[in-house]
Protein backbone atom coordinates (compact mmCIF):
# COMPACT_ATOMS: atom_id res chain seq x y z
CA UNK A 1 0.00 0.00 0.00
CA UNK A 2 3.02 2.24 0.27
CA UNK A 3 3.12 2.25 -3.54
CA UNK A 4 -0.49 3.42 -3.84
CA UNK A 5 -1.78 6.80 -4.83
CA UNK A 6 -0.39 9.92 -3.18
CA UNK A 7 -2.59 11.74 -0.64
CA UNK A 8 -3.10 14.62 -3.08
CA UNK A 9 -4.22 12.27 -5.83
CA UNK A 10 -6.52 10.38 -3.45
CA UNK A 11 -8.27 13.60 -2.45
CA UNK A 12 -8.42 15.02 -5.99
CA UNK A 13 -9.92 11.85 -7.43
CA UNK A 14 -12.46 11.69 -4.62
CA UNK A 15 -13.46 15.32 -5.24
CA UNK A 16 -13.84 14.45 -8.93
CA UNK A 17 -16.17 11.57 -8.00
CA UNK A 18 -18.30 13.96 -5.96
CA UNK A 19 -18.42 16.37 -8.90
CA UNK A 20 -19.40 13.53 -11.27
CA UNK A 21 -22.49 12.96 -9.13
CA UNK A 22 -23.32 16.65 -8.72
CA UNK A 23 -22.99 17.18 -12.47
CA UNK A 24 -25.90 14.80 -13.04
CA UNK A 25 -28.01 16.40 -10.32
CA UNK A 26 -31.10 18.20 -11.60
CA UNK A 27 -30.75 20.88 -8.93
CA UNK A 28 -27.14 21.72 -9.79
CA UNK A 29 -27.87 21.88 -13.51
CA UNK A 30 -30.60 24.48 -13.00
CA UNK A 31 -29.19 27.94 -12.09
CA UNK A 32 -32.02 29.03 -9.77
CA UNK A 33 -32.00 25.83 -7.68
CA UNK A 34 -28.19 25.81 -7.64
CA UNK A 35 -28.20 29.40 -6.34
CA UNK A 36 -30.72 28.43 -3.65
CA UNK A 37 -28.57 25.50 -2.56
CA UNK A 38 -25.42 27.62 -2.39
CA UNK A 39 -27.26 30.24 -0.32
CA UNK A 40 -28.46 27.64 2.20
CA UNK A 41 -24.99 26.11 2.27
CA UNK A 42 -23.36 29.41 3.14
CA UNK A 43 -25.95 30.09 5.84
CA UNK A 44 -25.43 26.73 7.54
CA UNK A 45 -21.64 26.90 7.35
CA UNK A 46 -21.56 30.52 8.46
CA UNK A 47 -19.19 31.32 5.60
CA UNK A 48 -19.79 32.22 1.94
CA UNK A 49 -18.94 29.37 -0.41
CA UNK A 50 -19.97 30.88 -3.75
CA UNK A 51 -17.14 30.27 -6.23
CA UNK A 52 -16.60 32.54 -9.22
CA UNK A 53 -19.36 31.88 -11.76
CA UNK A 54 -18.11 30.13 -14.88
CA UNK A 55 -19.79 29.37 -18.17
CA UNK A 56 -18.89 25.70 -17.71
CA UNK A 57 -20.64 23.72 -14.97
CA UNK A 58 -17.88 21.27 -14.07
CA UNK A 59 -15.12 23.78 -13.15
CA UNK A 60 -17.70 25.68 -11.09
CA UNK A 61 -18.65 22.49 -9.24
CA UNK A 62 -14.99 21.59 -8.67
CA UNK A 63 -14.42 24.97 -7.03
CA UNK A 64 -17.57 24.56 -4.93
CA UNK A 65 -16.57 21.10 -3.69
CA UNK A 66 -13.00 22.21 -3.03
CA UNK A 67 -14.28 25.13 -0.95
CA UNK A 68 -16.53 22.78 1.05
CA UNK A 69 -13.62 20.44 1.80
CA UNK A 70 -11.76 23.36 3.36
CA UNK A 71 -14.51 24.08 5.90
CA UNK A 72 -15.48 21.98 8.94
CA UNK A 73 -18.56 19.90 8.09
CA UNK A 74 -18.42 21.35 4.57
CA UNK A 75 -19.03 18.22 2.49
CA UNK A 76 -21.71 16.75 4.78
CA UNK A 77 -23.43 20.13 4.73
CA UNK A 78 -23.32 20.21 0.92
CA UNK A 79 -25.10 16.85 0.73
CA UNK A 80 -27.56 17.90 3.43
CA UNK A 81 -28.48 21.07 1.51
CA UNK A 82 -28.82 19.11 -1.73
CA UNK A 83 -31.25 16.89 0.16
CA UNK A 84 -33.32 19.96 1.07
CA UNK A 85 -33.76 20.66 -2.64
CA UNK A 86 -33.94 17.13 -4.08
CA UNK A 87 -34.96 15.10 -1.01
CA UNK A 88 -33.68 11.49 -1.21
CA UNK A 89 -32.64 11.67 -4.87
CA UNK A 90 -30.17 9.32 -6.55
CA UNK A 91 -27.54 12.04 -6.26
CA UNK A 92 -28.06 12.43 -2.51
CA UNK A 93 -27.94 8.69 -1.79
CA UNK A 94 -24.84 8.29 -3.99
CA UNK A 95 -23.04 11.15 -2.26
CA UNK A 96 -23.49 9.88 1.31
CA UNK A 97 -20.87 7.08 1.08
CA UNK A 98 -18.53 9.44 -0.79
CA UNK A 99 -18.72 11.86 2.14
CA UNK A 100 -17.92 8.97 4.48
CA UNK A 101 -14.97 8.08 2.25
CA UNK A 102 -13.66 11.66 2.35
CA UNK A 103 -13.80 11.63 6.14
CA UNK A 104 -12.14 8.20 6.25
CA UNK A 105 -9.31 9.38 4.01
CA UNK A 106 -8.87 12.39 6.26
CA UNK A 107 -8.84 10.15 9.35
CA UNK A 108 -6.15 7.93 7.84
CA UNK A 109 -3.98 10.92 6.84
CA UNK A 110 -4.66 10.74 3.11
CA UNK A 111 -3.96 7.01 2.82
CA UNK A 112 -5.08 5.19 -0.31
CA UNK A 113 -7.92 3.01 0.96
CA UNK A 114 -8.99 1.64 -2.42
CA UNK A 115 -6.98 -1.61 -2.15
CA UNK A 116 -9.36 -2.56 0.67
CA UNK A 117 -12.46 -1.96 -1.42
CA UNK A 118 -12.65 -5.18 -3.52
CA UNK A 119 -12.23 -7.37 -0.44
CA UNK A 120 -14.67 -5.50 1.78
CA UNK A 121 -17.33 -5.30 -0.92
CA UNK A 122 -17.62 -9.08 -0.72
CA UNK A 123 -19.01 -8.74 2.81
CA UNK A 124 -22.72 -8.02 2.30
CA UNK A 125 -24.74 -9.80 4.99
CA UNK A 126 -26.73 -7.05 6.74
CA UNK A 127 -26.94 -9.00 9.99
CA UNK A 128 -23.19 -9.76 9.93
CA UNK A 129 -22.35 -6.12 9.16
CA UNK A 130 -24.49 -4.84 12.03
CA UNK A 131 -22.99 -7.40 14.41
CA UNK A 132 -19.40 -6.57 13.41
CA UNK A 133 -20.03 -2.81 13.70
CA UNK A 134 -21.60 -3.21 17.11
CA UNK A 135 -18.73 -5.39 18.32
CA UNK A 136 -16.02 -3.13 16.86
CA UNK A 137 -17.53 -0.02 18.45
CA UNK A 138 -17.93 -1.68 21.86
CA UNK A 139 -21.71 -1.35 21.38
CA UNK A 140 -21.52 2.40 20.73
CA UNK A 141 -22.82 1.90 17.19
CA UNK A 142 -26.23 0.28 17.42
CA UNK A 143 -27.61 0.95 13.93
CA UNK A 144 -26.07 1.47 10.49
CA UNK A 145 -27.52 3.88 7.92
CA UNK A 146 -29.21 2.41 4.86
CA UNK A 147 -26.29 3.10 2.54
CA UNK A 148 -23.94 0.92 4.61
CA UNK A 149 -24.69 -2.18 2.56
CA UNK A 150 -21.20 -3.71 2.36
CA UNK A 151 -18.07 -4.07 4.45
CA UNK A 152 -16.53 -1.23 2.44
CA UNK A 153 -19.23 1.34 3.24
CA UNK A 154 -19.38 0.23 6.89
CA UNK A 155 -15.60 0.62 7.19
CA UNK A 156 -15.81 4.14 5.75
CA UNK A 157 -18.68 5.00 8.08
CA UNK A 158 -16.82 3.82 11.18
CA UNK A 159 -13.55 5.57 10.34
CA UNK A 160 -13.04 8.38 12.81
CA UNK A 161 -15.74 7.22 15.23
CA UNK A 162 -14.87 8.11 18.79
CA UNK A 163 -12.40 5.77 20.47
CA UNK A 164 -10.77 5.97 23.86
CA UNK A 165 -7.24 7.30 24.29
CA UNK A 166 -4.77 4.87 22.72
CA UNK A 167 -7.68 2.54 22.00
CA UNK A 168 -7.72 0.65 18.73
CA UNK A 169 -9.80 2.83 16.36
CA UNK A 170 -13.25 1.47 15.63
CA UNK A 171 -12.61 1.13 11.89
CA UNK A 172 -9.42 -0.89 12.49
CA UNK A 173 -11.23 -3.10 14.99
CA UNK A 174 -13.88 -3.63 12.32
CA UNK A 175 -11.24 -4.70 9.79
CA UNK A 176 -9.78 -7.13 12.31
CA UNK A 177 -13.20 -8.65 12.94
CA UNK A 178 -13.95 -8.73 9.20
CA UNK A 179 -10.70 -10.68 8.71
CA UNK A 180 -11.86 -13.22 11.29
CA UNK A 181 -15.19 -13.44 9.46
CA UNK A 182 -13.47 -14.15 6.13
CA UNK A 183 -11.27 -16.77 7.77
CA UNK A 184 -14.33 -18.54 9.19
CA UNK A 185 -15.88 -18.46 5.70
CA UNK A 186 -12.83 -20.20 4.23
CA UNK A 187 -11.30 -17.14 2.55
CA UNK A 188 -7.81 -16.90 4.08
CA UNK A 189 -6.41 -14.69 1.30
CA UNK A 190 -9.01 -11.98 1.95
CA UNK A 191 -8.45 -12.29 5.69
CA UNK A 192 -4.68 -11.92 5.35
CA UNK A 193 -5.01 -8.86 3.11
CA UNK A 194 -7.07 -7.07 5.75
CA UNK A 195 -4.78 -8.15 8.57
CA UNK A 196 -1.70 -6.96 6.68
CA UNK A 197 -3.23 -3.51 6.23
CA UNK A 198 -4.26 -3.30 9.89
CA UNK A 199 -0.78 -4.36 11.08
CA UNK A 200 0.85 -1.70 8.91
CA UNK A 201 -1.48 1.01 10.19
CA UNK A 202 -1.05 -0.08 13.82
CA UNK A 203 2.71 0.10 13.42
CA UNK A 204 2.50 3.61 11.93
CA UNK A 205 0.31 4.82 14.80
CA UNK A 206 2.11 2.88 17.55
CA UNK A 207 -0.99 0.86 18.36
CA UNK A 208 0.58 -2.57 18.05
CA UNK A 209 -0.09 -3.46 21.69
CA UNK A 210 -3.74 -2.47 21.38
CA UNK A 211 -4.06 -4.47 18.18
CA UNK A 212 -2.49 -7.52 19.80
CA UNK A 213 -4.84 -7.17 22.76
CA UNK A 214 -7.83 -6.97 20.43
CA UNK A 215 -6.74 -9.99 18.40
CA UNK A 216 -6.19 -12.03 21.55
CA UNK A 217 -9.75 -11.25 22.56
CA UNK A 218 -8.53 -9.10 25.42
CA UNK A 219 -11.30 -6.57 24.88
CA UNK A 220 -14.26 -8.22 26.53
CA UNK A 221 -17.77 -7.69 25.30
CA UNK A 222 -19.86 -5.66 27.71
CA UNK A 223 -22.27 -7.72 29.80
CA UNK A 224 -25.82 -7.98 28.47
CA UNK A 225 -27.72 -4.78 29.17
CA UNK A 226 -30.72 -4.93 31.46
CA UNK A 227 -32.22 -2.07 29.44
CA UNK A 228 -34.54 -3.63 26.85
CA UNK A 229 -34.47 -2.92 23.16
CA UNK A 230 -37.72 -1.58 21.73
CA UNK A 231 -39.43 -2.08 18.41
CA UNK A 232 -42.12 0.60 18.19
CA UNK A 233 -44.81 -0.05 15.57
CA UNK A 234 -47.29 2.70 14.71
CA UNK A 235 -50.53 2.51 12.73
CA UNK A 236 -51.50 5.98 11.50
CA UNK A 237 -54.93 6.35 9.87
CA UNK A 238 -54.80 7.22 6.19
CA UNK A 239 -57.03 10.25 6.75
CA UNK A 240 -59.00 9.59 3.56
CA UNK A 241 -59.57 5.85 3.22
CA UNK A 242 -60.78 4.49 6.60
CA UNK A 243 -59.48 1.01 5.74
CA UNK A 244 -55.87 2.05 5.08
CA UNK A 245 -53.03 2.89 7.46
CA UNK A 246 -49.44 4.04 7.41
CA UNK A 247 -47.30 1.47 9.19
CA UNK A 248 -44.23 3.21 10.63
CA UNK A 249 -41.63 1.75 12.96
CA UNK A 250 -38.63 2.71 15.06
CA UNK A 251 -35.84 0.53 16.45
CA UNK A 252 -34.25 1.44 19.77
CA UNK A 253 -31.36 -0.69 21.01
CA UNK A 254 -28.97 1.91 22.47
CA UNK A 255 -28.59 1.02 26.14
CA UNK A 256 -26.92 4.40 26.83
CA UNK A 257 -29.81 6.63 25.77
CA UNK A 258 -33.07 6.99 23.88
CA UNK A 259 -32.18 7.25 20.19
CA UNK A 260 -34.92 5.51 18.16
CA UNK A 261 -34.00 4.87 14.53
CA UNK A 262 -36.88 5.20 12.03
CA UNK A 263 -37.44 2.57 9.38
CA UNK A 264 -39.36 2.65 6.13
CA UNK A 265 -43.06 3.55 6.25
CA UNK A 266 -45.60 1.36 4.43
CA UNK A 267 -49.13 2.20 3.24
CA UNK A 268 -51.30 -0.86 3.90
CA UNK A 269 -54.90 -2.02 4.01
CA UNK A 270 -56.14 -2.91 7.48
CA UNK A 271 -56.20 -6.61 6.55
CA UNK A 272 -52.50 -6.40 5.62
CA UNK A 273 -51.33 -5.03 8.98
CA UNK A 274 -50.66 -8.41 10.69
CA UNK A 275 -48.56 -9.69 7.78
CA UNK A 276 -46.76 -6.34 7.54
CA UNK A 277 -45.88 -6.53 11.23
CA UNK A 278 -44.73 -10.13 10.85
CA UNK A 279 -42.33 -9.17 8.04
CA UNK A 280 -41.08 -6.19 10.02
CA UNK A 281 -40.36 -8.30 13.11
CA UNK A 282 -38.52 -10.90 11.04
CA UNK A 283 -36.35 -8.19 9.46
CA UNK A 284 -35.65 -6.65 12.86
CA UNK A 285 -34.68 -10.03 14.32
CA UNK A 286 -32.19 -10.47 11.47
CA UNK A 287 -30.76 -7.02 12.16
CA UNK A 288 -30.57 -7.73 15.90
CA UNK A 289 -29.29 -11.29 15.56
CA UNK A 290 -26.46 -10.71 18.04
CA UNK A 291 -28.40 -8.48 20.44
CA UNK A 292 -28.33 -9.78 24.00
CA UNK A 293 -30.97 -7.44 25.45
CA UNK A 294 -34.61 -8.44 25.92
CA UNK A 295 -36.91 -6.98 23.25
CA UNK A 296 -40.20 -5.17 23.92
CA UNK A 297 -42.81 -4.60 21.21
CA UNK A 298 -44.84 -1.40 21.50
CA UNK A 299 -47.88 -0.90 19.27
CA UNK A 300 -48.96 2.73 18.86
CA UNK A 301 -52.65 2.33 18.08
CA UNK A 302 -55.41 4.76 17.11
CA UNK A 303 -58.80 4.41 18.80
CA UNK A 304 -60.36 2.14 16.19
CA UNK A 305 -57.56 -0.47 16.46
CA UNK A 306 -57.49 -0.77 20.26
CA UNK A 307 -59.61 -3.90 20.02
CA UNK A 308 -57.03 -5.70 17.87
CA UNK A 309 -55.31 -8.49 19.86
CA UNK A 310 -51.88 -7.41 18.60
CA UNK A 311 -50.16 -9.39 21.36
CA UNK A 312 -51.46 -12.58 19.76
CA UNK A 313 -50.63 -11.79 16.16
CA UNK A 314 -48.25 -14.34 14.73
CA UNK A 315 -44.70 -14.92 13.64
CA UNK A 316 -43.92 -17.85 11.33
CA UNK A 317 -47.47 -17.72 9.95
CA UNK A 318 -46.43 -19.55 6.79
CA UNK A 319 -45.55 -22.64 8.81
CA UNK A 320 -47.81 -25.30 10.28
CA UNK A 321 -47.18 -23.96 13.79
CA UNK A 322 -47.30 -20.12 13.95
CA UNK A 323 -45.91 -18.44 17.07
CA UNK A 324 -47.92 -15.79 18.98
CA UNK A 325 -45.88 -12.64 19.62
CA UNK A 326 -46.41 -12.94 23.39
CA UNK A 327 -44.39 -16.16 23.36
CA UNK A 328 -41.23 -14.20 22.51
CA UNK A 329 -41.84 -10.61 23.62
CA UNK A 330 -43.36 -8.33 26.18
CA UNK A 331 -46.08 -6.55 24.17
CA UNK A 332 -47.54 -3.18 25.15
CA UNK A 333 -50.01 -0.75 23.63
CA UNK A 334 -49.60 3.02 23.35
CA UNK A 335 -52.04 5.78 22.39
CA UNK A 336 -51.61 7.30 18.93
CA UNK A 337 -53.91 10.20 19.83
CA UNK A 338 -51.97 11.12 22.99
CA UNK A 339 -48.63 11.18 21.18
CA UNK A 340 -50.11 13.56 18.63
CA UNK A 341 -51.93 15.96 20.97
CA UNK A 342 -49.36 18.13 22.76
CA UNK A 343 -52.08 19.80 24.86
CA UNK A 344 -52.40 16.55 26.83
CA UNK A 345 -48.67 16.19 27.52
CA UNK A 346 -48.30 18.33 30.65
CA UNK A 347 -50.63 16.22 32.84
CA UNK A 348 -49.13 13.11 31.27
CA UNK A 349 -45.62 14.18 32.33
CA UNK A 350 -46.88 15.13 35.79
CA UNK A 351 -48.46 11.73 36.41
CA UNK A 352 -45.35 9.96 35.15
CA UNK A 353 -43.16 12.09 37.41
CA UNK A 354 -45.31 11.10 40.39
CA UNK A 355 -44.74 7.45 39.60
CA UNK A 356 -40.98 7.82 39.07
CA UNK A 357 -40.31 9.95 42.15
CA UNK A 358 -42.76 8.34 44.60
CA UNK A 359 -43.82 4.97 43.19
CA UNK A 360 -44.95 3.65 46.58
CA UNK A 361 -47.52 6.47 46.82
CA UNK A 362 -49.13 5.80 43.44
CA UNK A 363 -52.15 3.59 42.86
CA UNK A 364 -54.76 2.49 40.33
CA UNK A 365 -58.29 3.76 39.80
CA UNK A 366 -61.05 1.24 39.02
CA UNK A 367 -63.80 2.85 37.00
CA UNK A 368 -67.29 1.60 37.82
CA UNK A 369 -69.68 0.67 34.97
CA UNK A 370 -72.09 3.51 34.25
CA UNK A 371 -69.95 6.14 35.99
CA UNK A 372 -70.02 9.68 34.68
CA UNK A 373 -67.09 10.34 32.38
CA UNK A 374 -67.07 13.95 33.63
CA UNK A 375 -66.59 12.88 37.23
CA UNK A 376 -64.06 10.24 36.19
CA UNK A 377 -61.89 12.89 34.56
CA UNK A 378 -62.33 15.19 37.56
CA UNK A 379 -61.33 12.47 40.03
CA UNK A 380 -58.29 11.43 38.01
CA UNK A 381 -57.08 15.01 37.75
CA UNK A 382 -57.60 15.69 41.45
CA UNK A 383 -55.84 12.48 42.48
CA UNK A 384 -52.22 13.06 41.45
CA UNK A 385 -51.21 9.58 42.61
CA UNK A 386 -53.68 7.79 40.29
CA UNK A 387 -51.40 6.55 37.51
CA UNK A 388 -53.35 3.53 36.21
CA UNK A 389 -56.97 3.37 35.05
CA UNK A 390 -58.83 0.05 34.94
CA UNK A 391 -61.48 0.50 32.27
CA UNK A 392 -65.07 -0.66 32.68
CA UNK A 393 -65.51 -1.25 28.93
CA UNK A 394 -63.11 -2.34 26.18
CA UNK A 395 -62.10 0.64 24.00
CA UNK A 396 -62.07 0.68 20.22
CA UNK A 397 -65.79 -0.05 19.83
CA UNK A 398 -68.78 2.05 18.75
CA UNK A 399 -69.73 2.64 22.39
CA UNK A 400 -69.86 6.36 23.22
CA UNK A 401 -69.38 5.71 26.95
CA UNK A 402 -66.29 3.62 26.19
CA UNK A 403 -64.77 6.42 24.12
CA UNK A 404 -65.54 8.99 26.83
CA UNK A 405 -63.97 6.79 29.51
CA UNK A 406 -60.80 6.31 27.46
CA UNK A 407 -60.66 10.01 26.63
CA UNK A 408 -60.92 10.90 30.33
CA UNK A 409 -57.83 8.78 30.97
CA UNK A 410 -55.87 10.50 28.21
CA UNK A 411 -56.89 14.03 29.23
CA UNK A 412 -56.01 13.42 32.87
CA UNK A 413 -52.54 12.14 31.93
CA UNK A 414 -52.92 8.60 33.27
CA UNK A 415 -49.96 6.76 31.70
CA UNK A 416 -51.38 3.23 32.10
CA UNK A 417 -54.73 1.63 31.32
CA UNK A 418 -55.86 -1.98 31.61
CA UNK A 419 -58.87 -3.63 29.99
CA UNK A 420 -60.35 -6.95 28.93
CA UNK A 421 -60.71 -7.08 25.16
CA UNK A 422 -64.09 -8.79 25.43
CA UNK A 423 -65.77 -8.25 28.81
CA UNK A 424 -64.38 -5.99 31.54
CA UNK A 425 -66.98 -7.31 33.98
CA UNK A 426 -65.54 -10.84 33.83
CA UNK A 427 -64.71 -11.95 37.43
CA UNK A 428 -61.52 -13.62 36.16
CA UNK A 429 -60.44 -10.27 34.72
CA UNK A 430 -61.02 -8.52 38.04
CA UNK A 431 -58.96 -11.18 39.80
CA UNK A 432 -56.15 -10.77 37.28
CA UNK A 433 -56.16 -6.97 37.58
CA UNK A 434 -56.04 -7.19 41.37
CA UNK A 435 -52.85 -9.19 40.95
CA UNK A 436 -51.49 -6.84 38.27
CA UNK A 437 -51.82 -3.60 40.22
CA UNK A 438 -51.55 -4.89 43.81
CA UNK A 439 -51.94 -1.33 45.09
CA UNK A 440 -48.45 -0.56 43.79
CA UNK A 441 -49.13 1.64 40.79
CA UNK A 442 -47.11 0.54 37.77
CA UNK A 443 -44.25 -1.26 39.52
CA UNK A 444 -43.89 -4.72 38.02
CA UNK A 445 -46.98 -4.30 35.84
CA UNK A 446 -45.31 -5.59 32.67
CA UNK A 447 -43.75 -8.60 34.41
CA UNK A 448 -47.01 -9.62 36.10
CA UNK A 449 -48.96 -9.22 32.85
CA UNK A 450 -46.39 -11.50 31.24
CA UNK A 451 -47.08 -14.12 33.90
CA UNK A 452 -50.82 -14.17 33.10
CA UNK A 453 -50.12 -14.36 29.38
CA UNK A 454 -47.70 -17.25 29.88
CA UNK A 455 -50.41 -19.09 31.80
CA UNK A 456 -52.71 -18.66 28.79
CA UNK A 457 -49.96 -19.85 26.45
CA UNK A 458 -49.49 -22.96 28.57
CA UNK A 459 -53.08 -23.98 27.76
CA UNK A 460 -52.24 -24.13 24.05
CA UNK A 461 -54.28 -22.90 21.07
CA UNK A 462 -57.13 -25.22 21.92
CA UNK A 463 -57.62 -23.77 25.40
CA UNK A 464 -56.11 -20.30 25.72
CA UNK A 465 -59.29 -18.47 24.67
CA UNK A 466 -60.79 -19.59 27.97
CA UNK A 467 -57.99 -17.98 29.99
CA UNK A 468 -58.11 -14.30 30.97
CA UNK A 469 -54.45 -13.87 30.03
CA UNK A 470 -55.48 -14.22 26.39
CA UNK A 471 -57.68 -11.12 26.66
CA UNK A 472 -55.56 -8.76 28.79
CA UNK A 473 -54.62 -5.46 27.16
CA UNK A 474 -52.01 -3.19 28.78
CA UNK A 475 -51.51 0.39 27.64
CA UNK A 476 -48.32 1.87 29.08
CA UNK A 477 -47.29 5.30 27.81
CA UNK A 478 -43.88 6.56 28.93
CA UNK A 479 -43.60 10.25 27.93
CA UNK A 480 -39.80 10.00 28.08
CA UNK A 481 -39.80 7.33 25.35
CA UNK A 482 -41.42 8.81 22.29
CA UNK A 483 -40.73 8.04 18.63
CA UNK A 484 -39.25 10.61 16.30
CA UNK A 485 -40.55 11.51 12.82
CA UNK A 486 -41.52 8.54 10.64
CA UNK A 487 -39.10 7.14 8.11
CA UNK A 488 -39.15 7.72 4.31
CA UNK A 489 -42.07 6.98 1.99
CA UNK A 490 -44.49 8.83 4.26
CA UNK A 491 -46.50 11.40 2.25
CA UNK A 492 -48.13 14.29 4.11
CA UNK A 493 -51.33 13.38 5.89
CA UNK A 494 -53.93 15.81 7.19
CA UNK A 495 -54.18 15.57 11.00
Amino acid sequence: MEDGRSPARVRNELMAEVVDVLQESAAMRHPSSADLLVTMLGQELGSPVEPVRNETLRPWLLHLVERCTQLPDGLPCLVRCLGYVEQESIAVTTLRPLVDEWEAVDFFDGADLHPLRPVLRELRSSSALAALARRASRSRTQELPAWCDSGWTVFLRLAGDNSGAKELPVSMAFLSLAADHFMEDGEPAAAEELRRWVRRQARAWELEDKLAQWQRGGVAQPPPSLVPAYLMIQFEPDGVDPDRYYLSHWRQSDAEGWHPVPGETLHLHRDELPSGVETLIEQTEERWSDLRQPVVLEFILPWELLGEPVEWWHKESQTAFPTPLVMDYAVLVRSFERLRKAAWHRPWHNKWRQFKERPADTHSHWNRPGSSHFHLERELKEDEQAVCLVLSEPPGTDSLSSRQEYLAGLRSGVPAMIWHRGDCSDPAFKEAVADLVQDRGLAGLVERAGKWRREALAMGPEGWDNHVGRHLAILLDDPERRPGPPGPAHPPVKP
